[in-house]
């Protein structure tokens, strides 16, 4: 056996066991210092069998040349083994985080989700948490992340949108999208009127408003269809099932007057008058916060966030 050979073997603590590596003059376990030197020792030139510095047991084989995998040992007083020259560190175990998911409304109802301390992503063929039966989810729908204790969701581009329930107000632009109930509806924003060409004859059409400009909003249906439109110059048009401006048919999703949406010069003010049944926007920044209590629906489930105990 070549002297290369035997340096490249390491050296065994006398007191623990413990492989450590070639040239070491202190086990890395136990702390134990071993001489001048722990490579081995020359022997005359008779002898062709090299020897090993250091005492090592004569019951003991040889240790054998470390693999391709970690070697680990036990520590001296048999506790959690230590990982040898050259080892990766063991990834960390999952670590869970104090929100929960819980689906309120939707094929899932009753289902609770525990998310880990980075979060998760949810969608239909992707994700820690998956809706395989809902067909208005998408393979990789929506991303809950966690960062510095703060939860946001975040809209993977996904074809039906993710909504989040408003609290009390928020600022709509033009285009946007909400929803009540199992209705969505566009803020179609301000209608402004085509400039007349000098020396034309002039489109018929219904007298102008005198009260304001005009705006309207309109119903999408499944596929991105049109429904119907509401056009006014009123100050704040309500939607509801009943004795609103924009009246639905009875559903127990829906409030009597549901909501409100208002222009303003940088878009439309949308005001929840529910009563906690939820008027929900569909996301547009890249994430959003959100805390305890906050409501999320994607497809036709709804989840709301809960902080465990």
């Amino acid at each position: 056996m070549s002297r290369l050979l035997v340096s490249q073997l390491g050296v065994v603590c006398p007191s623990c066991d413990v492989l450590n590596a070639a040239g070491a003059m202190q086990c890395e376990a136990c702390g134990k210092t071993w001489g001048r030197s722990a490579a081995p020792a020359r022997k005359p030139a008779a002898s062709s069998a090299p020897a090993v510095t250091g005492p090592t047991p004569a019951a003991r084989p040889p240790p054998a040349a470390p693999g391709p995998g970690p070697r680990s040992s036990p520590t001296p007083s048999g506790g959690v083994p230590r990982a040898g020259p050259g080892a990766r560190p063991a990834a960390p175990a999952p670590v869970p985080s104090r929100y929960i998911l819980s689906v309120i409304a939707g094929p899932a109802r009753g289902q609770r989700f525990r998310l880990m301390a980075n979060g998760c992503s949810v969608g239909r063929q992707r994700g820690a948490i998956l809706f395989p039966d809902d067909a208005f989810v998408s393979s990789h729908h929506a991303a809950f992340r966690i960062r510095e204790g703060q939860l946001t969701v975040k809209d993977e581009e996904s074809v039906s949108g993710v909504y989040v329930a408003i609290t009390t107000h928020e600022l709509l632009m033009p285009g946007a999208l909400f929803s009540v109930g199992p209705h969505v509806l566009r803020y179609v924003g301000p209608l402004l009127p085509r400039a007349a060409e000098a020396g034309k004859p002039r489109v018929y059409g219904a007298p102008v408003p005198q009260a304001g400009g005009l705006w309207g909003i309109e119903e999408v249906l499944i596929g991105l269809r049109a429904g119907r439109a509401v056009v006014t110059a009123q100050p704040t048009l309500t939607l509801g099932s009943s004795g609103a401006d924009l009246v639905f048919a009875p559903d127990p999703q829906l409030a009597p007057r549901h909501c409100e949406i208002s222009p303003a010069p940088q878009g439309a003010i949308l005001r929840d008058l529910s009563g906690g049944l939820g008027t929900f926007v569909r996301l547009a920044e890249k994430e959003r916060p959100l805390k305890q209590g906050d409501r999320v629906r994607i497809g036709q489930q709804t989840l709301t966030v809960e902080l465990a105990a």
